[in-house]
């Protein structure tokens, strides 16, 4: 008995397993905006990300409703790594270790601090800082 494989059956398949990144960067960015003005670089990130993920989601399921052939699929995953390399700068600004000291950073300053120091190297802060003026 042979088995006949739809034209579409990866898209298909895509549309289920891309809501997993486009729910994990959303949720990411709702953990991201306790950081405020820190953040604000990595949380544009964040948005990059999961806006080039929701337009793979979209073409896998154009491909699946008008039954375009999954090896056009590799057109659309080209197009998503090019514009990710593209704007590298902008869309993964992540790092696992400190710019100054090359130290391990904390989870916290990883995904939410645009600054990309660790505790140690961070300046102190003024007193001044915190306190209303009059």
């Amino acid at each position: 008995m042979e088995t006949v494989v739809g034209p579409t059956i990866i898209s298909a398949r895509l549309l289920n397993i891309l809501l997993v990144p486009i729910v994990a960067l959303w949720a990411l960015h709702l953990y991201q905006r306790k950081f405020r003005d820190a953040g604000a670089r990595k949380r544009a990130a964040t948005l990059s990300l999961t806006l080039v993920v929701i337009c793979a989601w979209a073409a896998a399921w154009l491909f699946n409703r008008f039954s375009v052939p999954d090896a056009w699929l590799v057109v659309v995953a080209g197009a998503a790594a090019a514009v990710i390399a593209w704007q590298h700068r902008r869309m993964l600004p992540f790092r696992l270790r400190c710019a100054r000291c090359g130290k391990a950073v904390s989870v916290d300053r990883i995904l939410g601090l645009d600054s990309n120091i660790c505790e140690a190297c961070e300046p102190p802060a003024s007193s001044h800082e915190g306190e209303a003026t009059r």
